[in-house]
């Protein structure tokens, strides 16, 4: 019964964690762009895409990360002694999955925020040109950190996860 309460506060102390990292980092970026935005439309453009970048960039390494200790332990039978490096490979994955969704969430206030903040119309082209080679990149990360997760042996299925 305690190792249940014990989970349960740690899970919900990281889903506070999260949320408030999230509203931090969304301030953050909205401020960087309404700061930007005085200076001219240019350089909100340029934040946008530096801020983008490092988050496709952070959720590539990870998943880098993930797929470089997956091949190096491989597929591991319940119950061996090699289990908990596949606990780890599967807490890498995770944590690549995890970044993932965290990096949508976060930057979906700062993207609807580009469209108010910039003034001119070649700017709102290029700011939804920018937003739709965005979002491609984050669905593309996305079916490549599954298809590495499934090559490699480490699926999630029914919400339960099995080496």
């Amino acid at each position: 019964m305690l190792q249940w309460v014990t989970r349960t506060v740690v899970r919900f102390s990281s889903i506070f964690l999260c949320g408030m990292l999230s509203s931090v980092l969304t301030v953050a970026v909205i401020g960087a762009q309404w700061f930007a935005s005085l200076v001219g439309d240019s350089v909100v453009l340029a934040v946008e895409v530096l801020v983008t970048l490092l988050a496709l960039g952070l959720v590539s390494w990870l998943t880098r990360r993930a797929d470089a200790l997956a091949r190096a332990v491989g597929t591991v039978r319940p119950g061996s002694p090699e289990e908990v490096q596949a606990d780890r490979v599967l807490s890498r994955f995770d944590t690549a999955e995890k970044a993932q969704e965290f990096q949508c969430l976060i930057f979906l206030p700062p993207a609807i925020a580009g469209f108010i903040l910039l003034d001119e119309r070649l700017s709102l082209y290029v700011h939804g040109g920018l937003l739709i080679l965005a979002i491609a990149g984050a669905l593309w990360q996305s079916h490549r950190l599954e298809h590495l997760r499934q090559l490699r042996g480490y699926t999630t299925g029914f919400g339960r996860t099995v080496p």
